[in-house]
């Protein structure tokens, strides 16, 4: 693959597709459709997602559509890798959140007993891209076969330390973040690697941020909803960013929610999450937020790519609810509160 070293090459090129992003008058327009197919009509003649939709027909699948606009996503990202300076800290972290993606996608079909669905979402697209046996995950039926078609794979032992339980539940939440942390270690050694000073510390800085709003998010709601004791708190938390060690213990050692919130407020991610509303979808906000700052400010390639991989997931987020809103013939009012914007 042919690669272009220039920061600049791949400022210009995110910058010049994130200005066909959608906006708050498309989702509008999209939110009071009649149908899905009305929908996909508003996307191929209005939007960005013309190009690769226009030969897409008005009653594709719901299920199909979403693999499709997911292809173009990861097609976009390889094409900006050519920008940047080959296999880097991000690259290679975004590689692994798409291989996390379909491992709890199969590994959630287990637990329901419907496996053999996985292969109607196969993503094709990313086959050459990893090093999943993806033919292999498609013929999993039970937890000895996903092992089976893991044990050549750095997830295998992850995986393995989370059996179903008795009756084929797995703790898909505790699955999920043991992988996260999994590729977050990844990230924060290859980070640490990195020569130039100023490049390491910005690319760590975000990441700590990222991992903050996540931190602060699960905070809120495992306290508020689940009503769960410090001690299961901690364990659902990402050990990596600032709300970590001795930050965190002061703020796990309040049992009431509002005196773990008052200290949450001393930190910095804390001010800026406590202006977003904490029953909406706060951690995606907050990095949306983050992001789009870094998008127009940063010159580090690989914050830009970052920035713009997670606005771009951000917006098909925002499509595929729309989607599913219209579907549901959810009031547009309705659909427009679900979307990050």
């Amino acid at each position: 693959m042919a690669l272009i070293n220039s920061s600049s090459a791949i400022t210009a090129k995110v910058r010049s597709q994130y200005g066909k992003r959608l906006k708050l008058k498309d989702y509008q327009a999209m939110s009071k459709c009649g149908s899905v197919g009305e929908v996909v009509q508003y996307l191929k003649t209005y939007t960005h997602f013309q190009s690769f939709l226009d030969k897409v027909s008005n009653d594709v699948h719901r299920g199909n559509l979403e693999n499709i606009l997911r292809e173009r996503q990861f097609e976009k990202f390889l094409v900006l890798c050519k920008y940047n300076s080959g296999t880097t800290p991000v690259t290679g972290y975004l590689l692994r959140r798409t291989e996390i993606a379909e491992l709890m996608k199969i590994i959630t079909l287990l637990s329901i007993n419907r496996p053999q669905e996985y292969i109607f979402s196969l993503p094709i697209y990313f086959i050459q891209h990893t090093e999943l046996d993806l033919a292999a995950l498609s013929q999993v039926h039970d937890h000895s076969d996903l092992l089976e078609a893991l044990k050549n794979t750095d997830y295998y032992k992850t995986v393995r330390e989370f059996p179903p339980n008795e009756i084929g539940d797995y703790d898909l939440a505790a699955i999920e973040n043991a992988l996260e942390s999994y590729s977050l270690k990844i990230l924060y050694s290859e980070i640490d690697k990195i020569k130039n000073k100023k490049d390491k510390a910005q690319l760590k800085e975000l990441f700590d941020t990222l991992n903050d709003y996540s931190n602060y998010s699960r905070i809120i709601r495992l306290k508020k909803y689940y009503k769960m004791n410090n001690d299961a708190i901690r364990s659902n938390l990402l050990s990596y960013g600032s709300l970590t060690g001795n930050k965190l213990d002061k703020i796990l050692r309040k049992e009431e929610l509002s005196d773990i919130k008052a200290e949450l407020m001393n930190t910095s991610v804390g001010r800026k999450a406590a202006l977003i509303d904490e029953d909406s979808q706060m951690s995606i906000q907050g990095k949306y937020e983050k992001c789009r700052h870094e998008l127009y400010f940063s010159s580090n390639p690989d914050i830009i790519l970052l920035a713009y991989y997670i606005l771009s997931e951000t917006e098909l987020s925002n499509v595929i609810a729309v989607i599913e809103g219209v579907r549901y013939s959810m009031q547009p009012e309705n659909i427009l509160a679900l979307l990050v914007i």
